[in-house]
This record gives structure tokens, sequence and C-alpha cells, in this order.
């Protein structure tokens, strides 16, 4: 079965179409012009039904005119993983008084897509600078262990962990006293929305579902053992959350029946 585009028809059909004219919350133009600057296209993929894009604009700035104390920022490219090439690219980052959190957010992408295979250059020591904390060899061993997931994309996640700890290391006026969180964020199917497939559909689905869900939990286990032994001073946390379970954390009625309704939360 192609779920990606069965999962994308039934979204296309509820919908009445692939594209959205209005978001539920528009960003502000310094956000906007991130979202330009991202990779690939969020700016207009964020207009799609079946977008991630779209669930992490929606829910994050929703999110940040419900928490008077919350900026978020799209986009986040800053840092190298390694020492040269490609900045990782995190989709939200909220900063608040006493935390930063880094989201990876991801809609259907688990329910039609699987974890990446590291390129060769997070297994060569020879590619990490100099700053690496804890070692180049233990980030080597930590990218050649994430094989044993399957659908979650811990190896994107590893990305972004190399990344925010060396930020942390170049930049620590930014997070002196600050909890620093690196968040999987990922929409969980509902059985509200996995009955409308035919029996088919929905016995691959829901089979899809429950993989998704023991690996998010084996990333808690995977990502807190790496940081307490090779991070322990750098006060980074890292949790798998469902956007179902954070949904009441938009406190705006209209805002929050508009998302429910749009990602079926």
């Amino acid at each position: 079965m192609d779920n990606y585009n069965v999962l994308t028809d039934k979204l296309k059909s509820l919908n009445g179409g692939l594209i959205t004219t209005d978001l539920i919350c528009e960003p502000t133009e310094e956000q906007m012009k991130r979202l330009r600057e991202g990779s690939g296209n969020p700016e207009a993929e964020m207009r799609q039904v079946n977008s991630s894009a779209g669930l992490a604009v929606n829910y994050w700035r929703s999110f940040e005119l419900c928490h008077n104390d919350a900026s978020v920022e799209f986009e986040w490219k800053k840092r190298r993983p390694l020492q040269y090439g490609t900045p990782a690219n995190i989709d939200v980052v909220i900063r608040e008084k006493n935390h930063v959190w880094f989201v990876e957010s991801k809609f259907l992408e688990p329910y039609y897509s699987g974890n990446e295979t590291p390129v060769d250059s997070y297994e060569d020591v020879s590619k990490y600078s100099s700053n690496t904390k804890d070692s180049p060899e233990s980030w080597v061993a930590l990218f050649q262990s994430v094989q044993s997931f399957q659908y979650y994309n811990v190896t994107q996640l590893c990305r972004h962990l190399l990344a925010i700890s060396k930020d942390i290391q170049k930049s620590p006026k930014y997070y002196r006293g600050k909890d620093v969180f690196l968040i999987s964020a990922v929409w969980d199917m509902p059985d509200s929305f996995l009955m409308l497939f035919t029996d088919e559909e929905r016995e691959i689905l829901s089979l899809r579902r429950q993989t998704i869900r023991e690996e998010a939990a084996r990333s808690e286990v995977f990502f807190k053992e790496f940081i307490k032994k090779h991070l322990p001073d750098m006060n980074i946390k890292y949790q798998a959350i469902k956007y179902n379970d954070i949904i009441d954390q938009i406190h705006d009625q209209q805002l929050l029946a508009k998302l429910k309704q749009q990602y079926y939360l």
C-alpha cells in the first residue's frame, strides 16, 4: 500500500483539496522570513493539508499567542553538526524564561517514510569538529546504533542533538540557567481518523501506529542514556511527545477548535 497517497487522498477528500486558503494562525514577518529561508519549501508546504510544516506553524504560532513569555522561531539553522557540510535544520525553537525547546515536528511522515540511514560522514571521526562534546567516537557509535529504529527518524534527531550541543558550547550565554530540551513532536493517528479507511488500510496503518509508539518510547531511553553518559554537564533533556497530548496547551478556544478539526486531534 502506498501510504503517502492513501493518507493524502483521504485528507484532500475531507478538506476539499490539497491547499487551504488560510492558515489557522499567521506567522509574524520575521517568522515568515525564516520559513522562506528554510530547507525544502515550508512557506508553500505549510498551506497543504498533509504538511508537517503546516502543523508546526499552526500549532506553535498558536502556542506563542497563548503564552506571553514564549517566543517562537521557525527553521533554526545556526550550527553544522559536523565540521563542514549542511547546518542542522530544526523545525521550531521555543524560548521561555527558564527553557529552550528545540522541536522536530512530524505529521504524516512516520506513517509513510522511515528512519534515515546515516551518511558515511557521521561514521568518520575525522569529519567532526575539534570542539565536539564528548568525543567524535561517542557520536560515531551513536549513529551506528540508530539502525534499530525502523520508522521513527532517530538519525535526524541525532544530528539535531549534535548541532544543539555545539551551539551550547559556542554560545553558552544564551543557555545559562536554562533547561534545554530536544523535543520530537509527532502526530499520533487517532482511532476516529483510522476508522475512515478500508479494513485493509486500517490494519496496515494500525500496525504501523503501534510500531511508531513503541519506537517513540524507545527513543527516550536511547537518548537519555547517551546524554547522561556523554553530555552530563550540558543540561540537555530529550522528550518524545504527541501533539494529541499537548493540544490543550492552546488556551484560545477558537484556535483550539480549528487545530482539533484540521489535524484530527
